[in-house]
């Protein structure tokens, strides 16, 4: 039974860890009903980039939790404590590293159908190839994405 209980745990700690906010093709709730501009253009240059995390925060506050836990299922007693104490600890650490892990994305580099030039970063998801037509949406909200046209 704890062997379960710990699975279950670790796979609830290191759900939260998994980033795509980079991608082209996520958007927050908040943004259903928004209006974005958009521009036609074509990708001249791809460049692979790592995507660092911004914030782990609650990656690792969950880790901890988790982490916690875990190890209070362990011992007995004041060493009950300990366990949930190292748990705790291990798990903030974990989970922590986890999330600072960058995400593999691409620089595009993009001229528009205006003429002028655009660069822009973002996770590698949808596929964007140089040559390939493409849009460039942009958000009130200061984030733009590049989509195939």
């Amino acid at each position: 039974m704890r062997v379960v209980i710990a699975a279950m745990g670790a796979v609830v700690m290191f759900t939260g860890c998994s980033n795509n906010e980079y991608s082209g093709n996520a958007y927050d709730s908040r943004n259903a009903g928004e209006v974005s501009m958009a521009e036609q253009g074509v990708v001249v240059s791809v460049r692979e980039i790592d995507l660092k995390p911004e914030d782990t925060s609650a990656a690792t506050a969950l880790g901890a939790v988790g982490g916690g836990v875990l190890g209070s299922m362990f011992g007995g007693g004041h060493a009950k404590l300990a366990t949930a104490a190292a748990g705790a600890v291990v798990g903030g650490v974990a989970a922590n590293q986890l999330a600072s892990r960058p995400t593999k994305g691409n620089e595009y580099t993009v001229k528009l159908n205006n003429g002028s030039t655009i660069v822009l970063a973002q996770a590698k998801d949808p596929p964007i190839s140089v040559g390939q037509q493409v849009r460039v949406v942009y958000s009130r909200n200061g984030r733009s994405r590049i989509i195939p046209a």
